[in-house]
This record gives structure tokens, C-alpha cells and sequence, in this order.
């Protein structure tokens, strides 16, 4: 898998093309340590709508969810909008994937402050055209 980040990422500030190369190369190495040390106390994660704040909240969820489940990330292409950096990424790894497309393509938002990652939004790319679950009246 390729683990390096494509090539335009020409406007990002080299703070921020450091902390997106770094938290990509810890998700992949499975670094569990690291990977939590480039969040800041105070950062907010949120994915596919599930929110989790703060360092403590933060590690647990990057060890059960990200390093425990063998989490890969290949990004396919990157921008920014903003001040938020957009990985489009390929994911995979040990989780329960049934249903879900193949290949499993995700919008990852990264927010860096001070050279931390203080938002990290994960969110489905859907290519169909069916009305959200969230919008869908039981």
C-alpha cells in the first residue's frame, strides 16, 4: 500500500503537510503513542457523525477503532479549502466492511493549530443518489 502523500500539496503550509504526513504514516504504522500525541488536548474527532473530544476520548477511540482494527490509509489526492486539508483516501483494514463499497473511499478533514490536529472530521463518500439515513422518516 502507498503510504506516501500525493504530490500536490503545494497549499498546505509545510506545518501542515507535516502533520498530515505524520498522522497518515502513524495510521498505517499502527502507532498507537504517536498517533495520539499529534492531537491537542483540546481536538475533536468526529466519525461518520460519532463525536469524540479531548486526548482521553481522542486515544481511546485511535486504539479500538484505528490501531486495534489494522486501519490503512492510501490517499488518493489531497486539497485544501481553507484552513482545512481534504484527504481523499482509500481505507481498509479488520473492521466489519460488510455492506460498505469497495473499495472504501472516505473524505478525511484535518484542521492543524500550532502544529497539532485539532479537528479530524472521517466521513463515507457515497456515489449514489439514495436520500441520507438521517433524513429518511421511519
Amino acid at each position: 500500500m502507498n503510504t506516501h502523500l500525493p504530490s500536490e500539496t503545494s497549499d498546505l503550509t509545510s506545518t501542515e503537510a507535516a502533520a498530515v504526513a505524520d498522522l497518515v504514516r502513524a495510521v498505517n504504522g499502527g502507532e498507537h503513542v504517536p498517533l495520539t500525541h499529534l492531537f491537542a488536548a483540546d481536538a475533536q474527532v468526529n466519525d461518520q457523525l460519532r463525536n469524540f473530544w479531548g486526548l482521553d476520548a481522542i486515544s481511546d477511540w485511535l486504539k479500538r477503532e484505528i490501531v486495534d482494527e489494522h486501519v490503512k490509509l492510501e490517499v488518493r489526492s489531497i486539497r485544501k479549502h481553507y484552513d482545512v486539508v481534504i484527504l481523499d483516501a482509500e481505507m481498509s483494514g479488520d473492521f466489519a466492511a460488510a455492506g460498505l463499497p469497495q473499495p472504501l473511499v472516505v473524505d478525511i478533514y484535518v484542521t492543524v493549530h500550532d502544529a497539532k490536529v485539532v479537528r479530524l472530521l472521517i466521513l463515507l463518500v457515497r456515489n449514489d443518489v439514495a436520500e441520507p439515513e438521517v433524513r429518511r422518516v421511519p
